[in-house]
């Protein structure tokens, strides 16, 4: 009887082992498949770049943005923001607010609402001309400051040019860039 037992317990052992060995090589073979279908996700995730011209190089990533980028998009935000006339203000400022944060969003819509609803109301347009050598990124700090000159008019009427110094602050969340505000710094002399 121990001898059948034995030979019972071996050949049980044995099956054991091969479907252990079985399932190891199939555990084996799904990580690999795994393994390249991830590598292959990572390497084919796509970027929507956001800028109407794209007229230089620049490199982003899901955490990382070279300053290039922000050069770019801080010109668009404050083409966006200063080259307005009546007819165009809503829409300009609706693109505008597409790239602001939710959590933003509730101190900078009623700003620009009130904004846009003066330059209707008193017809007036602007338009900004960024100074070719005025441009300072931080890519550290997602800041660019940008000088240049905004010609206002009110009606037929052209007000004198004006030399002012624009900062863009901007935020970049898991691949998507983020406008935070623009202010006004000090007159250029």
């Amino acid at each position: 009887m121990d001898a059948t037992f034995k030979k019972d317990t071996l050949a049980l052992s044995k099956l054991l082992n091969m479907i252990l060995v079985f399932a190891l090589l199939a555990m084996i073979v799904v990580s690999v498949i795994l393994g390249v279908g991830l590598t292959f996700a990572i390497q084919q995730k796509s970027r929507t770049l956001v800028p109407p011209t794209i007229s230089k190089s620049f490199t982003v990533s899901d955490s990382h943005v070279d300053g290039a980028y922000l050069s770019m998009m801080a010109d668009y935000f404050l083409y966006l923001k200063l080259n307005v006339t009546p007819a165009n203000v809503s829409r300009q400022y609706g693109k505008l607010l597409d790239y602001v944060p939710p959590k933003q969003w509730p101190q900078i819509q009623p700003l620009l609402a009130k904004e846009a609803q003066t330059i209707q109301d008193g017809n007036i347009a602007s338009h900004f001309d960024p100074l070719p050598e005025g441009t300072e990124v931080s890519v550290e700090r997602l800041q660019v400051k940008q000088r240049g000159h905004v010609t206002k008019s009110v009606g037929d009427r052209t007000l004198p040019t004006e030399a002012i110094t624009y900062l863009v602050q901007m935020g970049y969340d898991n691949g998507v860039i983020e406008l935070i505000g623009i202010t006004k710094e000090t007159t250029v002399k």
